[in-house]
């Protein structure tokens, strides 16, 4: 891989190796893109494994070899997610959350480039194909291939403010496809607002860069704010950008990016988006026996480009390396809202057993009797996605999930420590809310797991900590 002083992809890899060679993985075998690639992908994962992958040797989409390598599980650990904002590993914890709402307290203007890396080939007009790279097939009954854990640039029409998001786009020819833009997020909003006027709505595709780069994308903030200073504060550095192939000034792209696709959303059309195994690990709800399709805007490609050597990125949907991107960004603005309310709280964790969205623990402190269950509201109230928010002492490792668990049923009294909301707004790929797309209500439920305050409990039972402290398991164990 080549060098590069600024952050990308390729200067994360060139990292990986040195650092934690066992957080990355080369797959020389021929694949295909179409099932196989996350086939392998599961099989490390039931064997505890989540390297990052580079599949060398892909079949593309159009059943001819790729050019270009296809690469998964970038954000797979918190490990590698430690690494990507200049940690060291074993700071995984709520280390990483809180280094990451620090750095978004500084901004960095973007720097603007002439020469980019990103557009050493550039492809336009008759010569896209997106169909040639491998854009893979995650799951069984899925529509078709996807670019998923691509970031999508927009810039709204009204304030020139650039907006980036994780989202999909199910591909459904060489130059066209359905994206997948909720109109309640801030990319579909600004989409929404083109559409309403029947303009096409220019946007690019980000595929490959640094992760540092796509944690500043998972920002969890107002609508508003130019995104492209709030990557640079997660990157550390200003991100470097530079006139799009299409649209040139008008709308600017990363230069350091591996792939960059551009292109044009219709204001009429919609087409079938899906189906697509979700990030809930379920397909969405079923109707008369058969998994439900979206209809979203339909988009046409104006170009890609790419560099020479390019690494076509793309995410486990519903698995740790979609999970854990979105989850310690939300982790860092749970963790300053609970906080505020509630001095105490010392750390949150979206469980990857809730799948990093639904599951959070909080474990804290508490003054007085009763403040774990508002950290509990706190969180419910910075996280939409919430459904259950369990509240812990102290002592018990919020990152182990037995440890928890074990909590909860030592330390807790159904009739008084739970409680529920009901009515509450969910994700409408929650398969548990209401199949009404205008209705996804859910009922979120607390669990207050700490022992009664200022109360006799009974003590938990240690080995003696001194002694624990200085065993070394290579002088006892043969």
């Amino acid at each position: 891989m080549q060098k590069n002083k600024k952050k990308d992809l390729r200067a994360f890899i060139n990292y990986l190796e040195k650092s934690a060679p066992n957080e990355i993985a080369y797959v020389d075998k021929q694949v295909n893109s179409r099932y196989e690639a996350t086939a392998v992908l599961r099989k490390l994962e039931m064997d505890e494994k989540l390297p990052m992958v580079v599949f060398n040797n892909v079949l593309a989409p159009n059943g001819e070899k790729s050019e270009t390598p296809l690469l998964f599980n970038a954000f797979a650990t918190r490990r590698k997610l430690a690494m990507a904002l200049g940690m060291a590993p074993d700071e995984e914890k709520m280390e990483l959350p809180t280094k990451l709402a620090e750095v978004y307290q500084k901004t960095y203007e973007p720097e603007v480039v002439q020469d980019a890396p990103v557009q050493e080939v550039v492809e336009k007009d008759d010569e896209v194909d997106i169909l040639k790279y491998p854009a893979p097939i995650h799951h069984s009954k899925d529509g078709g291939p996807y670019i998923l854990g691509g970031s999508m640039i927009t810039k709204d029409p009204d304030t020139g403010n650039y907006n980036v998001a994780m989202i999909r786009f199910h591909l459904k020819g060489p130059n066209q496809a359905v994206v997948h833009a909720e109109p309640h997020h801030h990319s579909g909003m600004i989409v929404k607002k083109y559409r309403d006027r029947g303009q096409s709505a220019p946007f690019a595709i980000v595929i490959g860069h640094h992760p540092s780069f796509y944690l500043g994308s998972q920002w969890e903030g107002p609508f508003g704010r130019n995104e492209f200073e709030i990557i640079g504060a997660a990157m550390q550095e200003s991100l470097r950008i530079t006139p799009s192939a299409t649209f040139g000034e008008d709308l600017m792209v990363p230069a350091d990016a591996e792939f960059i696709v551009e292109g044009l959303v219709d204001p009429e059309k919609i087409d079938e988006e899906g189906p697509i195994g979700e990030h809930t690990r379920y397909y969405k709800h079923i109707r008369n026996g058969e998994i439900e399709k979206s209809y979203d805007p339909v988009v046409k490609f104006t170009a890609i480009t790419r560099r020479n050597d390019a690494i076509f990125q793309s995410c486990w949907l519903g698995h740790s390396d979609q999970g854990l991107i979105g989850s310690i960004p939300k982790e860092a603005r749970i963790y300053e809202q609970a906080k505020g309310v509630c001095p105490g709280v010392k750390a949150v964790y979206m469980s990857p057993a809730g799948m990093c969205r639904y599951l959070c623990y909080i474990s804290l402190d508490q003054r007085v009797g009763g403040e774990a269950k508002d950290a509990i509201l706190a969180s419910f109230i910075s996280d939409w996605h919430i459904k259950y928010a369990i509240a812990v002492d102290t002592d018990v490792d919020i990152f182990n999930d037995k440890e928890v668990l074990w909590a909860v049923t030592s330390r807790v009294w159904a009739e008084k420590d739970i409680f529920y909301i009901q009515g509450c707004m969910g994700s409408p790929l929650d398969p548990t809310t209401s199949i009404e797309s205008s209705k996804p209500l859910v009922t979120r439920m607390g669990i207050d797991a700490t022992k009664p305050f200022n109360e006799p409990f009974s003590e938990v039972c240690e080995v003696d900590l001194d002694i624990l402290e200085k065993i070394d398991l290579e002088e006892y164990i043969r």
